[in-house]
């Protein structure tokens, strides 16, 4: 029962002791990297695709087969 008793103690005991670092090391900086704007300065690029998908849906749901 002691052996039981002394084992837990020291595990826990151990667990403790090292839990953390001793030195401090400062964590590391995101790398961040700029990307150029597209060419002709829109953002509705996305925006053709979207209508030509809504077109080939609607054409695909208002079928009189």
């Amino acid at each position: 029962m002691k052996f039981i008793v002394t084992t837990a103690a020291a595990l826990l005991l151990a667990g403790q002791a090292f839990a953390g670092n001793l030195v401090y090391e400062a964590p590391a900086e995101p790398v961040v990297v700029a990307e150029p704007a597209p060419m002709g300065g829109s953002n509705a690029a996305w925006l053709i695709p979207v209508i030509g998908l809504a077109a080939i849906a609607y054409a695909i749901s208002n079928d009189d087969s």
